[in-house]
């Protein structure tokens, strides 16, 4: 167990472990997890390990924060032995344009630009996705202005 001093205690959380297989059921690894609606911060992280194959989210979507998608080996000893492919779709329905990862990689979205599908298409060895926002509170709006707009409740 950590030795954390009383006065910095609100500062740390231990086992920031959650369960996502309700909403992606291909996630059987654990996943982690830092929200800063927490703290009282302008920043959160999500942070899972891929071993198999899935579409993660379909539904191109905005967002009012700039995103940052990680790449990377699930190994923290051999973070660019990427052996896997991930799609992802960047831009408005009709002119998207489709990313091919296959290397340990950043992918920054800006706030607004539409993006997704992300489609995990081919996984050798587990990776670690991190999806990083520049906000405490995550907001998913819709390209389709008919769709409702999903919020972080939703998502986790």
């Amino acid at each position: 167990m950590s030795k954390i001093p009383k006065a910095f205690a609100k500062y740390y959380k231990s086992k920031p472990v959650g369960d996502f297989t309700k909403l992606y059921p291909q996630l059987t690894a654990p996943s982690f997890h830092i929200w800063g609606k927490e703290w009282n911060s302008g920043y959160r992280m999500d942070w899972f390990c891929v071993t198999e194959p899935f579409l993660m989210i379909n539904d191109p979507h905005t967002h009012d924060f700039d995103q940052f998608l990680a790449f990377q080996n699930a190994d923290a000893t051999h973070v660019n032995d990427f052996d896997a492919e991930v799609w992802l779709y960047l831009g408005e329905k009709g002119k998207q344009e489709k990313l091919v990862i296959t290397e340990s990689s950043f992918v920054h979205v800006p706030a607004g630009m539409v993006h997704t599908p992300l489609e995990f298409r081919i996984i050798r060895k587990p990776i670690v996705f991190m999806d990083i926002a520049l906000t405490s509170q995550y907001v998913r709006k819709p390209e389709d202005k008919t769709k409702p707009i999903m919020t972080e409740g939703e998502r986790h």
